[in-house]
């Protein structure tokens, strides 16, 4: 029995040295579940009873549950089955199951995850031959007990491969033996799913590009001013982590800029006809070296007259004529919480869009992906990515030229509600299209 515990001993000190080994990067895939469920191959290597039999093997399946209390430490349960045939030369079959309990150790965090564990319970033989002092039976019960570990790869946040899991297995069926004791190695391998919480998904970076501690976005109210109206321009910046202070410069090629911060405006007073350009330099306050910028063209036109004020007026209203119809034919995606799929009624008005389209070749569109306040800064503007693409990818299939179309991603920066709500959240995940250029 010494031996036994000795050996248990070395197995859960070696398994424990692993499982706090190596850290790699983190990403989505590493993110530590709160619940896994994990099913596959069991073999167990036996000398169980009847006495004086040799080694022999033992074939089945497991199922095994872990609940984590913390990222490295889980309770959870096994269920093993295994059957042998013609186990003696009394040519009797064997079949053995166990049903433990107990702690796990491992170390998440990277794509290999060791883990050590102790479980105890009990077993159960069955179809065999178990003689005792007195009598002999075809069943018998026992306690069991059960230590060792195993590897896991993580390939994505809800799914890993268990690569191997060896254990010694010490259990106490009667083999009219003096101490009535067995040792088995078991030796399995299988498949895990990783149950996650959804806030511990929606506070993980993303890993679909790569990160950056400022992004710098700016506009324009108008591509077109008439020479003496003030310009307005107006900078959208997202900086990881989230609302980091920052410091902001503007430049033109051309008349003056007044005012400071995140939004300024241009006086144009005296600025010939012609193209010109605002740039906008954003920097960390906490580290002016990072630092973003962005750029924007506007157009300057001479003083007009009160001919050419009508026509503009004109325009301006014809303008407006045309951005009704398309929204009326072109309306927003809306989106399920931290979800890119397409729904069905997006899905039919996607496809009413692709008609109003196909019937006006000239429209080009802009894609704005959107999402609502909750998670962080960086993981909004990819989702926002992914949900402009998923609409694109749409319109893609129903016919639409990839030409005409352009995306572009404002996560949770620009939103059209901002009560705490799932009606006011709900608006705020969309892709929303509009008249481009």
């Amino acid at each position: 029995m010494l031996r036994s515990i000795n050996l248990a001993l070395v197995l859960v000190t070696v398994g424990v040295s692993a499982a706090f080994g190596q850290r790699g990067p983190a990403d989505q895939s590493l993110i530590p579940p709160k619940f896994e469920l994990s099913a596959g191959y069991n073999n167990i290597h036996s000398n169980a009873p009847p006495g004086q039999t040799e080694y022999f093997n033992l074939n089945g399946g497991y199922v095994s549950g872990d609940f984590r209390i913390t990222d490295w430490f889980s309770v959870g349960g096994e269920f093993t089955a295994g059957h042998a045939n013609d186990i003696s030369q009394l040519g009797q079959n064997l079949t053995l199951f166990t049903f433990l309990g107990g702690p796990r150790i491992s170390r998440p965090g990277h794509r290999l995850v060791p883990f050590a564990e102790v479980l105890f319970g009990g077993a159960h033989g069955t179809d065999s031959y178990f003689p005792t002092a007195t009598s002999s039976t075809t069943s018998a019960s026992s306690w069991a007990l059960s230590a060792g570990g195993g590897l896991d790869i993580n390939l994505t946040r809800r799914f890993a491969i268990r690569a191997v899991n060896a254990d010694y297995l010490r259990t106490a069926l009667p083999n009219g033996t003096s101490d009535n004791s067995q040792n088995h190695l078991q030796i399995g391998a299988g498949v895990v799913l990783k149950f996650l919480p959804k806030e511990r998904v929606l506070a993980a970076s993303p890993v679909t590009h790569k990160p950056s501690e400022i992004v710098f976005t700016c506009g324009t109210n108008v591509e077109t001013i008439d020479e003496g109206q003030a310009l307005e321009i107006m900078g959208h910046t997202l900086t990881e982590p989230d609302k980091l202070e920052v410091t902001y410069t503007w430049t033109s090629d051309g008349g003056k800029i007044q005012g400071t911060g995140r939004s300024v405006s241009l006086n144009t007073t005296g600025m010939p006809t012609g193209e010109y350009r605002i740039t906008g330099h954003a920097a960390l306050v906490s580290n002016p070296t990072i630092t973003a910028e962005c750029a924007v063209p506007f157009h300057v036109s001479g003083h007009s007259n009160i001919s050419d004020s009508a026509s503009a007026a004109e325009q301006a209203a014809e303008a407006a004529r045309k951005d009704k119809i398309f929204h009326e034919n072109v309306q927003d995606a809306l989106f399920d919480y931290d979800s890119a799929d397409i729904r069905k009624d997006a899905h039919e008005a996607i496809k009413h869009a692709a008609k109003y389209l196909a019937d006006n070749p000239s429209i080009r569109v802009l894609v704005e992906g959107y999402a609502d306040e909750r998670g962080s800064a960086e993981y909004n503007l990819a989702l926002g990515e992914e949900r402009a693409n998923a609409a694109r990818n749409a319109l893609l299939a129903e016919g639409v030229s990839p030409d005409r179309i352009e995306i572009i991603s404002y996560g949770k920066e620009a939103q059209v509600c901002t009560a705490e709500n799932e009606a006011c959240w709900q608006q705020n995940r969309r892709a929303a299209f509009s008249l481009h250029p």
